[in-house]
């Protein structure tokens, strides 16, 4: 212990980053904010350049889809109307073979129909005859035992036992 010194206050020391270490960073940090932002501006440019040229392909292709699809139709179109065109001829032909030969055809016709018809009749049940029924219910007696526990002591061992 020293006699006549006296407390002395502590000396306080800033360390850390100097002002030119941290304008360095400053800098830094400007420099990288820039670049991003160049990044950035490539990128969308990219893109929406390829989002353009995309929708252009998509109108193409629906025009090509469109174009072949109006040329399908005009195709079936005339596919049906030659077909038509035949069945009438068909049909004439037919209607002509049938106005003269129309008794035997007729005829032909009949026996065809004859042959897919069928008859049915309801008949009465012969005597003895198994049949079926609707199911009924079987009508169950009312339950009508009651055990009362009122005059036996809740211990072990006793209880009601009934024996058959």
């Amino acid at each position: 212990m020293c006699i006549g010194s006296g407390p002395s206050a502590p000396t306080i020391e800033y360390v850390g980053p100097s002002d030119s270490d941290i304008r360095r960073q400053e800098k830094a940090l400007e420099n990288y904010q820039a670049d991003m932002k160049l990044q950035q501006e490539t990128f969308q440019t990219q893109l929406q350049s390829q989002i353009d040229a995309a929708n252009d392909e998509t109108a193409a292709l629906s025009a090509q889809y469109q174009d072949q699809f109006s040329d399908m139709e005009d195709a079936n179109a005339a596919k049906n109307k030659s077909t038509m065109a035949g069945y009438d001829a068909a049909n004439a032909d037919t209607a002509a073979g049938y106005a003269s030969d129309s008794s035997s055809a007729a005829a032909l016709a009949a026996a065809e129909m004859a042959s897919y018809t069928t008859s049915a009749t309801e008949t009465e049940v012969p005597e003895g005859a198994q049949t079926t029924a609707a199911v009924t219910d079987k009508k169950k007696p009312k339950k009508n035992l009651k055990i009362s526990t009122a005059g036996t002591a809740n211990q072990a061992g006793s209880g009601l036992n009934i024996g058959v």
